[in-house]
């Protein structure tokens, strides 16, 4: 079935998830660091106090993402979404009365774990449990939902600030939430597959978290399923020293982010016919050739692409990301089933955010070292190999392959 086809078939449930990505955006780093400096002034913070608050808030938010997440596999979607969509616009209302640096902690927690943790799973769990088939195309489709509002978020808070005041743009974006989000999601979330499409969806085997933490093909694909978010977060936060470091220009490095985006959305449609045609696990060591030859782009002398260097860099790795998206959405349902496929989401999650946040961090502490960049992308491309290894030997692993020696229940 072709994209067309499938849209017209499964409109308002892919609209849904398409949905839910996109408001994951409101809690996304991104979002909320075009109010850092309001945020700094208003509440006396330094530059490194709010970094620390933001990486407490944010950890905090991916230990309660292993409990809560795995809440959609026993809730029904409506009821699950709708908490998550009252807790994001609360979020957003605890910001707008914020006069304590403890209630701007506590909502930009609130932001992050029901935003970028529970509305991006919610979207995408609930996809990826619905379809088989066309599975690959589906989370394509919904994942497009954060690329399109990335592009739109930024232009809508400027605009709202310039209106009427950065503090008074989070009622704003709390009253959307709850009085124009929340009755339109939940009611989409009603047409979720049921019945037989639901029972051809799931695999024979379904297995719950405590077995895949005794599968050994998890640990062999976990290595490059953080890869990509962990790596390119660090080399993305230190873009600047790179920048510097090659020789490129601001503005020609914000040039090559318009064409990282053109390369992210056209690699996650043909990725997900890919990840429909030969399987996700199949295709998970393929979608790391062009994170390898970015990072390789790195090792050649500055002056080998001229100005199109930064083009080729980051044109590699938003074809990588865009890869990743699909292959990342079905690889689970396919290994371990749909059941427990929250609590399964679940656990990787936080494990990838553990990642990001870890990884200014570790490639800071690396650039102070003296280390060049390098050296940093050669041990990146290491590091992403060497995964994909391990991933190329999971998918060869189907069928004996827990710690306990025995076959799936």
């Amino acid at each position: 079935m072709g994209y067309f086809s499938f849209i017209r078939a499964e409109f308002r449930f892919l609209l849904f998830g398409f949905l839910m990505m996109g408001l994951s955006n409101f809690g996304q780093t991104f979002f909320i660091a075009l109010y850092s400096e309001y945020f700094r002034d208003a509440f006396a913070l330094t530059n490194t106090q709010f970094g620390g608050l933001y990486s407490a808030v944010t950890l905090a938010s991916a230990v309660c993402l292993l409990y809560s997440g795995k809440l959609i596999d026993r809730w029904r979607l409506p009821v699950f979404a709708g908490m998550t969509l009252i807790g994001l616009a609360l979020a957003c209302l605890v910001i707008f009365l914020a006069q304590e640096l403890w209630m701007l902690a506590l909502g930009l927690f609130m932001l992050r774990q029901f935003g970028q943790g529970l509305s991006s799973h919610t979207g995408m769990t609930a996809t990826s449990r619905a379809y088989q088939k066309n599975r690959g195309r589906a989370t394509a489709l919904v994942q497009l939902g954060y690329a399109g509002f990335e592009g739109f978020f930024p232009v809508m808070a400027i605009t709202l600030m310039a209106l009427y005041g950065w503090q008074q743009s989070w009622l704003v974006f709390g009253v959307f939430l709850a009085l124009v989000a929340l009755p339109l999601l939940v009611f989409m979330s009603r047409f979720e597959p049921q019945a037989k499409e639901r029972q051809d969806a799931a695999p024979a085997a379904s297995v719950d978290r405590a077995h895949v933490l005794r599968d050994r093909r998890f640990y062999l694909v976990l290595p490059l399923y953080v890869a990509p978010p962990f790596l390119l977060t660090g080399m993305f936060f230190h873009q600047i020293v790179l920048a510097e470091e090659r020789g490129w220009s601001l503005a020609l490095l914000a040039g090559a982010f318009s064409l990282y985006a053109g390369m992210k959305i056209a690699a996650s449609l043909v990725s997900g016919i890919v990840v429909d045609r030969i399987t996700a696990l199949r295709a998970l060591p393929f979608s790391s050739i062009p994170l390898i030859l970015a990072f390789a782009s790195l090792l050649l002398p500055p002056e080998t692409f001229g100005i199109y260097a930064p083009f080729v860099y980051l044109g590699l790795c938003g074809l990588n990301l865009g890869m990743i998206g699909p292959v990342s959405g079905g690889l689970w349902p396919e290994l371990f089933g749909t059941q427990h496929l929250g609590a399964i989401r679940s656990l990787t999650s936080p494990i990838a955010i553990f990642g990001t946040a870890a990884a200014p961090v570790l490639f800071g502490v690396a650039i102070d070292a003296g280390f060049d960049f390098q050296t940093i992308a050669f041990g990146c491309a290491c590091f992403v190999g060497l995964a994909a290894l391990l991933a190329f030997a999971a998918g060869r692993d189907t069928f004996s392959n827990t710690f306990e020696g025995g076959p799936h229940d």
